[in-house]
């Protein structure tokens, strides 16, 4: 296949305006002409196609070559035509039909299909100017000017004739039926391009183009859910790309929704902020909630704020991360006479089906305490046999004032005991930070000392390591 080339061609006047077609009609048919620079029929795929304007040059498209199959498929050129039936004004613009037509098409030459009329001029004046009986989308499905099963240059030349500053003056209103169109048409290789100015407006012309794929329909609504995990592809491809290897993992199980940020409108300069923004909602396992941390969320919505922008959806600015909702637990009629296995181990974590990570027939609340657990026992390893430790995860104690507290480690040696807790990016927040503190104080009420380590730090086991030796051995093994 050899590509379509943009040619100039000079045309004469056509003899005959409307009016004139209009006195005339009926009179006697119009003989057949073949004029240089005229558009022939353009469902004969290996003749010339040119334009005819009255007294100027036009740009329009020639075949070259023996093969020159479409491009442009069907879904793509019924889609175009919904597009057009809604244009204000209709597809002719600031023109009539048969003016807009007889720049593409020699309506001379093109039969008619009212056995009446000898031409496809007199047949569109009779059935749009005189009866009316017509739709305005008459011309799409028409086979004689091949707009739905044509060369792509036949619609292309169409389209381009349809924005150009003589049928659309307004160069604000063509630059958006522009962007409109080429949403559609460069899924298929195509797009529509400034290629020259008339009176200061820009003039288009069809350029081929690099389809991308998948193509994500717009407008991207809220509750489009398909759509949405295609922009969620899009963001763990960016991720993959950049070497964002962690990020990219933790997404490929996330589900992507959108919803209003539920804020109140206070507004700010240039915080681009209004009562109608959305957050991106990123619902994820339980379990994985603590490994997105700040700099994790950031890498994220930096990639995934891109792609939203791109697809018209500037409004949602920010990016939320949500533990999904646990499955509500299957119950028969006699639940309060079953039996049940009660234990101290980690059991709110072994109530949920959320599948929280376990070593050791214990179970475990986030990676990260698993992580300071795999720790503990290369201390634990390393005690000497006299004087070792003893490692009690999530075990539950009933305290006066505070009910049942399960701390994330109870570490038990040289009879003294100490608690260890994994803080992750939640516990940041100045509520949170005030509750850490009232629940160490009544832990210090019973003897015992909490030692805090930030999620951030699980990532780094070596000096995690050095940290908890030191901290276990002055606080379990006091040297005198």
């Amino acid at each position: 296949m050899q590509r379509a080339h943009l040619v100039w061609v000079a045309a004469p006047a056509c003899a005959q305006s409307i009016e004139e077609a209009v006195q005339s009609f009926g009179s006697g048919p119009v003989a057949d002409r073949q004029r240089q620079g005229s558009f022939v029929r353009p469902r004969d795929r290996h003749e010339a196609l040119v334009g005819t304007p009255p007294t100027r040059h036009s740009v329009v498209m020639t075949h070259s070559g023996q093969d020159n199959p479409a491009r442009i498929t069907a879904v793509t050129r019924r889609d175009v035509f919904d597009l057009l039936r809604a244009v204000e004004g209709g597809w002719w613009g600031r023109l009539n039909e048969v003016a807009f037509l007889g720049r593409l098409y020699d309506l001379d030459a093109l039969p008619s299909t009212d056995s009446r009329h000898p031409t496809a001029r007199t047949d569109i004046i009779q059935h749009r100017f005189n009866n009316y009986d017509w739709e305005d989308d008459w011309v799409f499905e028409d086979p004689r000017f091949g707009l739905l099963d044509g060369p792509d240059e036949v619609l292309l030349a169409f389209l381009a004739r349809l924005v150009h500053p003589e049928v659309r003056p307004d160069a604000d209103e063509a630059a958006r039926r522009v962007d409109e169109l080429n949403r559609l048409l460069t899924a298929d290789g195509w797009a529509l391009r400034p290629r020259d100015f008339m009176s200061g407006r820009p003039v288009y012309a069809p350029f081929p183009e690099s389809a991308v794929t998948p193509t994500i329909p717009l407008p991207l609504r809220d509750d489009d859910a398909s759509k949405l995990d295609l922009v969620l592809g899009q963001t763990h491809h960016l991720l993959d790309n950049d070497g964002e290897g962690l990020a990219r993992d933790l997404v490929r199980s996330a589900k992507l929704t959108l919803r209003r940020d539920g804020g109140y409108f206070h507004p700010m300069p240039n915080d681009n902020w209004t009562d109608a923004t959305y957050e991106a909602v990123l619902t994820v396992d339980r379990a994985l909630v603590p490994e997105f941390t700040t700099a994790m969320t950031e890498a994220i919505w930096q990639r995934l704020g891109a792609v939203l922008k791109q697809l018209e959806r500037g409004d949602v600015q920010s990016l939320v991360v949500e533990a999904a909702l646990r499955p509500l637990p299957e119950i028969t009629q006699d639940w309060r006479y079953q039996g049940s296995s009660p234990t101290n181990q980690a059991r709110r974590e072994r109530r949920s089906a959320d599948g929280y990570p376990t070593a050791d027939d214990l179970v475990f609340a986030s990676r990260a305490e698993l992580a300071v657990y795999q720790v503990l026992q290369d201390l634990q390893r390393e005690r000497p046999t006299q004087s070792g430790i003893a490692i009690l995860p999530l075990a539950s104690a009933k305290l006066r004032d505070a009910g049942v507290r399960s701390p994330d480690f109870t570490i038990l040696g040289n009879g003294r005991a100490v608690l260890i807790e994994v803080d992750g990016p939640h516990h940041y927040g100045r509520t949170r930070k005030a509750d850490d503190e009232d629940r160490d104080r009544h832990w210090v009420r019973c003897g015992v000392h909490t030692i805090r380590i930030a999620h951030e730090h699980t990532s780094h086991p070596t000096e995690l390591k050095e940290r908890l030796r030191e901290d276990l051995g002055r606080l379990l093994f006091p040297t005198r």
